[in-house]
C-alpha cells in the first residue's frame, strides 16, 4: 500500500499539477487513501475535486492506524470470517465496528472470489500484526476529507461493492459530496442521460472547488 501511494505521489510530482482526479474501483480507493494521508499530514491538497467511481474499500498505509484494535484481535486470535456472537470475548465498539466492516466488504468479496490477489485473513490472528490490512472507516478516522467529491455507483453492482462504496462516501465531508447511481454494474455509466448527470455533478464539484483556498503541492 505504501509503495502504491509513493508511486502516485511521484506521478503527481512529475506530471502535475492537476485540478482534479477521477478514480475507478481500486484506483478510486487509492486516491481516497492518498488524499486522506496528505490531509492529516498537513500537506497541501494534491487535487481540488475528486470523481469517485465504484470505489472498493480504502486501506491505510499508516501502521499506526487502528493498531490497538488489530493488536487485540491478534492477541485474541480472532477469526475475521465469523460474525461475533454474544458469548465471544467482549469487543469494544471500535473493535466490533472493524470486524463488521471486514465482514461486509473484504470477507464478502473473498466468498464471491472477487478479492484479488488472494490474501489470507490469518494475518489478523497472528502475533505479528504488521501485515494485517487496515481498512478505513469514517468512525475510525480522525477527520473527514475536505474537498468536493462525486460518488458514482452501479445499481447492479454486487452488495459487497455497494458496502465498500458507501464506506468510501462516508469518508468525505457530507456537505461537499454528491452521490449518483446509474443502471449498470461495476462500470462507469454508459447511457447518455446518466453520463450527463455525472457531468453536471462534476461541474458542481468544480464550482465548489473554485470557492475554496488553493494550496498546491
Amino acid at each position: 500500500m505504501a509503495d502504491a501511494l509513493d508511486h502516485l505521489n511521484t506521478t503527481i510530482e512529475e506530471l502535475g499539477p492537476f485540478d482534479g482526479i477521477l478514480g475507478f474501483s481500486q484506483g478510486a480507493a487509492l486516491a481516497l487513501s492518498y488524499m486522506y494521508q496528505q490531509q492529516v499530514g498537513g500537506e497541501p491538497a494534491p487535487f481540488r475535486f475528486f470523481l469517485c467511481f465504484s470505489s472498493v474499500i480504502p486501506f491505510s498505509a499508516d501502521a499506526g492506524y487502528c493498531q490497538k484494535i488489530i493488536q487485540r484481535l491478534c492477541a485474541l486470535q480472532w477469526d475475521m470470517t465469523v460474525t461475533p456472537s454474544a458469548d465471544e470475548p467482549p469487543l469494544t465498539r471500535d473493535e466490533r465496528l472493524f470486524c463488521e466492516v471486514m465482514l461486509r466488504t473484504v470477507i464478502a468479496a473473498k466468498k464471491k472470489g472477487a478479492a484479488l490477489p488472494e490474501y489470507s485473513m490469518d494475518v489478523y490472528n497472528q502475533d505479528d500484526d504488521s501485515k494485517a490490512p487496515r481498512v478505513m472507516h469514517a468512525q475510525l478516522l480522525a477527520e473527514k476529507l475536505h474537498i468536493p467529491t462525486v460518488h458514482v455507483t452501479g445499481k447492479r453492482d454486487s452488495d459487497f461493492m455497494h458496502n465498500m462504496s458507501d464506506i468510501a462516501h462516508g469518508m468525505c465531508e457530507e456537505r461537499l459530496t454528491r452521490k449518483l447511481e446509474h443502471s449498470g454494474g461495476h462500470q462507469p455509466p454508459q447511457k447518455d442521460a446518466e453520463v450527463k448527470s455525472v457531468i453536471r455533478a462534476m461541474e458542481w464539484a468544480i464550482s465548489q472547488s473554485e470557492r475554496m483556498p488553493i494550496h498546491r503541492l
